[in-house]
């Protein structure tokens, strides 16, 4: 399997999408039925979420979707985006 550098132009559209105009739906269901926010995934195979009050508020805080630790804290969708992540699809 090729190691990824970046998502898709497409799948980076959807994640600043869904992230700006905090599309309720994505954050209210988790395939899991453990709803925690947006649930995302990493370039590096990791998944993490955002929580509806934090993505409300513009704080971009990525959270562990296993442990829910904190792993990062970016300054806008676009910080992101280029931290990795995506939104899950």
């Amino acid at each position: 399997m090729q190691n990824r550098t970046e998502w898709s132009k497409e799948q980076q559209e959807r994640t600043r999408e869904v992230l700006e105009c905090v599309d309720i739906v994505a954050f209210s269901f988790s395939w899991t039925g453990k709803k925690k926010g947006c649930l995302l995934n990493h370039l590096s195979g990791r998944n993490g979420y955002i929580t509806l009050n934090d993505a409300l508020s513009g704080d971009w805080r990525v959270f562990d979707d296993e442990t829910d630790v904190l792993l990062e804290i970016y300054d806008s969708v676009d910080g992101v985006i280029k931290g990795g992540w995506k939104v899950s699809t």
